[in-house]
């Protein structure tokens, strides 16, 4: 599953989540945009930092391999 996939999952998830805190009277309809807008910008900060890691770990394997040749 790619992150393409994973965002509008969690956004609809997060739209439940907010549409029952609304209805419950803890959140008004700012709070709840705000708390999705966080939930994603949140994600997508945390999949392209271990996507960073994992592309920066693999150009130290390439630059190793190629200074032993």
């Amino acid at each position: 599953m790619t992150i393409d996939l994973f965002i509008p999952i969690l956004r609809q998830i997060l739209q439940i989540v907010g549409g029952i805190l609304i209805a419950r009277g803890y959140f008004d309809q700012g709070m709840a945009d705000a708390l999705i807008g966080l939930g994603v910008n949140v994600l997508v900060l945390g999949w392209w930092l271990f996507d960073r890691s994992k592309i920066n770990r693999r150009n130290l394997i390439n630059k190793y391999i190629a200074d032993r040749e």
